[in-house]
């Protein structure tokens, strides 16, 4: 090979590593941020079980607000949300109206139990063993968050970590708790007993 063949591939090897760290470093720049869930993408069925083999299903929540949170115990980002999302899952002005589901990637019912105790956990955590809802729901990025209004449309999602300092994730679920829901859409529980 000629030196003028080799100095062209590394060239060209430069110019893509370039490419790619710019391309990179931009995704990562934009802090997350509450987005409206793509109008074209229909609301996918969730049907999961959780650790203890109690089956739920998000549709039979209708008449609630949703907070569907997407994470694996790895990903350092889902941890430091857990607080926030301990907040929302015990606040007095959204109980028995808001119910936050984590949905956990591709890891172990006993991984899963283990993390949510010493996590302290306070909110159901489904599993999601093929990652076939993360696909769904997700754009392949964790943590995710998809807010789920009353009538069971997602609403909202925000790529990446919570930010507990930002009231967006608040005030959209207050605001879908103030919308007029159809006499005919009623909660059914979600959980199968």
């Amino acid at each position: 090979m000629s030196a003028g063949t080799i100095r062209g591939r590394r060239f060209v090897f430069a110019l893509m590593f370039t490419a790619a760290a710019t391309i990179w470093q931009s995704s990562w720049a934009e802090a997350p941020s509450l987005r409206r869930w793509p109008d074209r993408l229909p609301t996918p069925q969730l049907r999961a079980i959780d650790p203890d083999g109690r089956q739920w299903d998000v549709h039979g929540l209708r008449g609630k607000v949703v907070v569907l949170n997407f994470w694996a115990s790895w990903c350092a980002p889902c941890v430091d949300e857990i607080p926030f999302l301990n907040d929302l899952a015990h606040s007095a002005s959204m109980a028995d109206k808001v119910v936050i589901l984590g949905v956990n990637f591709k890891e172990s019912a006993s991984t899963v139990q283990r993390y949510a105790t010493e996590h302290r956990i306070g909110f159901p955590i489904l599993l999601d063993k093929s990652g076939e809802y993360f696909r769904k729901w997700t754009n392949g990025i964790l943590p995710t968050t998809v807010l789920i209004d009353r009538q069971g449309r997602a609403r909202w999602r925000v790529v990446g970590e919570l930010d507990r300092k930002d009231d967006s994730v608040k005030q959209a679920i207050e605001k879908m708790l103030e919308e007029h829901m159809p006499a005919a859409t009623q909660a059914s529980g979600g959980q199968a007993k």
